[in-house]
């Protein structure tokens, strides 16, 4: 139960103040643009850089919500996930298109499972609560959230690998956009993310093992 005070900070007029955040809005707009992205693929009634357009202007607005909530002093908890989700759900959608089932469903399994483990521990500090304890060669990845040499390439190959996918059979023999280079450079960004992915899912397993073997422990001294 809820006491008085609290009731009153959940009142629906205040959850729809968080809900109306700009930064959550433009969540929101990502998720239009990548639906619309995805009918217009799934019904071929647009040319593939219509998609690719929509897909990388949904991807590149991913920024802009974190500019804003640090700028206007709105990041919030739900924000932070909502902002993962939307990432992941976009990315999901362009797999499902790029790549048949079964193995088009691995990565955004994969991802969805990163973002229940980041965020059971981190919630709006996973960057550097869940990396605190990193290797040096996942740190060096998420090193200054991404904003170096080598986590660029990991974003880029995580963001637009399954966009190369769906995009480089459908565009002429030759073109640069479908170059064997690109997509081998985007599949080495992918695999550093699917190391770092790999790490954060088997620290968080061991985290929990640990804290059942004690409970267990604690248990059978009890008895």
């Amino acid at each position: 139960q809820f006491s008085s005070g609290e009731a009153m900070e959940c009142h629906p007029h205040n959850v729809r103040r968080v809900l109306l955040l700009w930064p959550n809005i433009v969540c929101y707009a990502r998720v239009s643009l990548t639906l619309l992205a995805f009918a217009l693929a799934a019904s071929e009634r647009a040319s593939p850089w219509v998609v690719a357009g929509l897909y990388t202007l949904s991807m590149a607005l991913d920024g802009l919500d974190g500019y804003l909530a640090r700028a206007l002093g709105q990041a919030t908890e739900f924000g932070a996930a909502l902002d993962v989700l939307v990432d992941n759900f976009s990315r999901a959608m362009m797999w499902s298109l790029a790549v048949a089932a079964p193995w088009g469903t691995f990565p955004p399994f994969l991802e969805m499972l990163v973002f229940a483990c980041t965020h059971a521990e981190g919630s709006v500090a996973w960057k550097t609560g869940c990396f605190a304890k990193a290797p040096a060669s996942i740190a060096a990845v998420m090193r200054n959230g991404f904003k170096t040499p080598l986590g660029a390439l990991t974003i880029a190959g995580l963001h637009f690998l399954p966009l190369w996918l769906w995009l480089s059979p459908r565009l002429s023999r030759g073109h640069f956009v479908a170059s064997p280079v690109l997509g081998a450079t985007l599949v080495i960004g992918r695999l550093l993310a699917v190391s770092a992915e790999l790490w954060v899912v088997f620290r968080h397993l061991g985290a929990v093992l640990e804290r059942d073997v004690v409970a267990r422990g604690k248990a059978i001294g009890r008895d």
